[in-house]
């Protein structure tokens, strides 16, 4: 019947279990014994989390359950987007597990690491000897369009390619994320901006309407633990080589973009330099990885 026809060029339902529901589940799961091990201790804010992770797999349960069978599209789309909103809960998380397992974050070690590779602190130095506005207007832009890459990679595939190829970018995003999230709270560094003086955090950049923007997203959105690797370099450089895979008409904008924030996050003190390749290494793997897996599947 006309009425049951799939969205998306679903061939089938989505059943109960699939392989983004696992990730997200998994790590709600994972993170639990922490948190429930600094609730006893008496660290503070565990017990909180505790339950927004015990939250976060009711809720996946509930959207799987209610999107198994059905045919509309709202809880289609749900299905494949609920991840990305959940993003947002387990990078804020983040700084009440590193204090289980560090006394200090350890932004001495890299600091030290970018003066002994480039002799200053590229963070510090960069923007003192270039002070042009209408740069820092170019970098805000890069720094504040990583931010949409999500919904517009997944919204592109989703409506150009179907369901399966947009859960496939939407897949590997997440394990990116995840894998970048467990490295922050193991091994947590703040960031130039939260670790020289003032350390105030994210402060208005210079500009002209970018930086009113970026600073309208980071000001009370940055955790302090978040810095090493980068993810808006290793989840930017995924994305822009599963554009190239899933998405072709995105790549080549995105990988301008891509590029340009390589030097953004440190001009706009959001990472040490050493922070980049990083991020380039956990992208790039966090790709191979998951193309590699999600054709063995097949």
């Amino acid at each position: 019947m006309a009425g049951s026809r799939r969205p998306f060029g679903l061939a089938a339902p989505l059943g109960s279990w699939r392989p983004l529901d696992r990730w997200v589940v998994g790590y709600a799961l994972a993170t639990l014994p922490f948190l429930g091990y600094g609730w006893l201790r008496g660290h503070p804010g565990c017990a909180a989390q505790a339950g927004v992770n015990a939250l976060v797999i009711a809720g996946c349960l509930l959207i799987a359950r209610w999107s198994r069978d059905t045919a509309a599209v709202v809880p289609t789309v749900l299905r494949l987007f609920y991840a990305p909103i959940i993003y947002w809960c387990f990078y804020h998380q983040v700084q009440t597990l590193w204090p289980l397992f560090h006394t200090l974050p350890l932004d001495g070690h890299l600091a030290r690491a970018d003066q002994a590779l480039f002799g200053c602190q590229p963070s510090l130095a960069w923007r003192a000897a270039l002070p042009q506005r209408w740069l820092s207007e170019i970098f805000c832009f890069a720094y504040l369009v990583y931010y949409f890459f999500t919904p517009i990679v997944g919204f592109t595939a989703l409506l150009r390619s179907g369901y399966a190829a947009a859960e496939r970018v939407i897949l590997a995003a997440t394990a990116c994320f995840f894998v970048c999230y467990a490295l922050f709270w193991m091994f947590p560094t703040v960031g130039p901006h939260f670790w020289f003086p003032p350390a105030q955090g994210p402060r208005l950049y210079d500009g002209y309407v970018f930086n009113h923007a970026l600073f309208f997203f980071t000001r009370g959105g940055e955790i302090r633990g978040g810095a090493f690797p980068s993810s808006h370099i290793a989840v930017a450089t995924l994305f822009t080589l599963w554009a190239r895979r899933e998405v072709k008409a995105l790549f080549a904008p995105l990988a301008v973009v891509t590029a340009v924030m390589l030097p953004a996050v440190v001009y706009l003190r959001a990472h040490y330099l050493v922070d980049v390749p990083a991020g380039l290494l956990v992208g790039a793997v966090a790709y191979w990885a998951s193309a590699r897996t999600l054709a063995a599947s097949r």
